[in-house]
């Protein structure tokens, strides 16, 4: 356990393990997260969970059937290394996923993946998007650097178990040159060809925004102009805005996307189930954007209010709210967020299991904060804060060894840090709970007697004529 681990008493906390990156550092783009319907079978190590697995076991014999619902995993990218911490059944598993990146020369700027699921005869097909820049020989060249978007995966059917799907995912790509460099990536399905197919979204410093969607006829993937299927994407790139991060929240009622610009601009726009554009918003701070996330406050989803997270490289954190109503015109300061440097992320969380999600931010000053709205009030105060050996770059949250309770994931500049929530705390508030439904099982079966009394009381009840 490293020197600035919290201890046994830390309230929501405790860092379990600490994986430093095989290769050199990552980037601020360099966690994604898996939602996978394929099985695993890798077993428990016995190093766990220092093991990184570079040469997989035989998989088991018996055919293996896709999960009815997907299972969540992550992936962090290294500068030239890509590793898979794959969820199991009490232990999580470390997989080593070689994709021929020379160290030194190649460096992946980001990462995103996806899944595809068409029908039982084709099965999944497993996607892995990189954007990465590699150092040329040209010494004449104003830049020594080229950059690409290599997509794995798009050409072969999935492996059975995800361990095989992952190993081998370098068996078949495409890559595609880049004429600027590139930043953020992400996906979102959209309608192409007469079919829901996943389409990655690439923010790059020519102030475009790239879409790049798979075609039947060439069987491989191809760039579209975003404004096609996003008008706000149109505009943005129309005024050549270098996005540094984008959100896409999709719900029920159709689907938000936020964009924010290394220039201080914000573009938030809502679209209906059609894929129409019906409002959107804009404004301007005096900041680089270095992260936008689109969050439901409560857990349950009862309530379809929309709030929007926006953290900034001088600026101090902004929450947004309820901007369906107000767009962007209604905000909060978060206490302290400017204090520690630049905040280069965002991640939401119901860290104490109260139904309402909690705010985290994490900053280049090395910082993890956690705020929580304090109740009848719109005002945030901080609920734990974290001091790292190195600057934050991404926090995510998932259920890594599959106990019912979701691990929170940090990753800095060196490796990933994965913390498990108290035990005791989430015991207490099992036994809160159980002991509330206890007590409303009892209310109703007192209300279900009195009524049952009353009913009684009227029948016997005799009018005289």
């Amino acid at each position: 356990m490293n020197d600035y681990s919290v201890n046994e008493d830390d309230p929501l906390f405790r860092e379990t393990h600490y994986a430093r990156y095989g290769y050199e550092r990552t980037n601020i783009y360099g966690l994604v997260t898996l939602e996978s319907r394929l099985i695993t079978y890798l077993d428990k190590p016995d190093e766990f969970p220092s093991n990184r697995v570079d040469r997989l076991p035989d998989p088991p014999k018996e055919p293996a059937s896709l999960l009815q619902k997907p299972i969540r995993h992550f992936i962090a990218a290294s500068s030239s290394e890509l590793t898979a911490f794959i969820s199991r059944d009490g232990y999580w598993a470390c997989l080593c996923i070689n994709l021929n990146l020379e160290a030194g020369k190649a460096e992946v700027i980001a990462i995103d993946t996806a899944e595809e699921y068409t029908n039982q005869e084709d099965g999944v097909k497993l996607l892995v998007a990189l954007a990465v820049a590699e150092k040329t020989e040209e010494e004449n060249e104003e830049s020594n650097l080229s950059y690409s978007l290599r997509i794995y995966g798009n050409h072969n059917k999935a492996k059975p178990y995800l361990e095989q799907a992952l190993f081998e995912i370098g068996d078949s790509n495409q890559i595609i040159p880049l004429t600027a460099a590139p930043m953020q990536l992400s996906h979102v399905e959209v309608h192409y060809q007469d079919r829901l197919q996943t389409a990655f979204l690439l923010t790059s410093m020519d102030g475009i925004i790239h879409l790049y969607v798979q075609s039947e006829e060439l069987g491989q993937f191809i760039e579209l102009p975003a404004s096609s299927f996003f008008p706000m994407m149109g505009r943005v790139s129309d005024h050549r805005t270098k996005i540094l991060y984008m959100d896409i929240y999709d719900h029920n009622e159709g689907r938000v996307i936020c964009a924010g610009g290394q220039n201080g601009e914000i573009f938030l726009s809502f679209y209906d189930t059609d894929g129409n554009e019906v409002k959107s918003h804009a404004i301007r701070i005096f900041s680089p954007i270095t992260s936008v996330l689109v969050f439901q406050p409560r857990e349950s989803g009862e309530d379809h209010d929309l709030h929007l997270v926006v953290t900034c490289a001088i600026e101090q954190a902004i929450v947004y709210r309820s901007i369906e109503t107000n767009g962007l015109s209604s905000s909060r300061v978060l206490p302290l967020s400017g204090n520690f440097d630049s905040v280069l992320c965002s991640h939401v969380m119901d860290v104490d299991w109260d139904g309402e999600k909690e705010i985290i931010i994490g900053t280049y000053g090395r910082q993890v904060l956690i705020y929580k709205q304090v109740p009848g009030t719109q005002a945030y105060n901080v609920l734990w804060r974290r001091q790292f050996a190195y600057p934050i770059y991404r926090i995510s949250h998932l259920d890594l060894n599959r106990d019912g309770l979701d691990e929170l994931i940090v990753t800095t500049m060196y490796g990933v840090h994965i913390f498990q929530p108290n035990m005791k705390k989430a015991k207490e508030r099992l036994l809160e709970v159980l002991q509330y439904i206890e007590s409303s099982k009892r209310q109703k079966h007192k209300l279900l007697l009195e009524w049952k009394r009353q009913k009684d009381l009227e029948k016997s009840i005799v009018f005289e004529s």
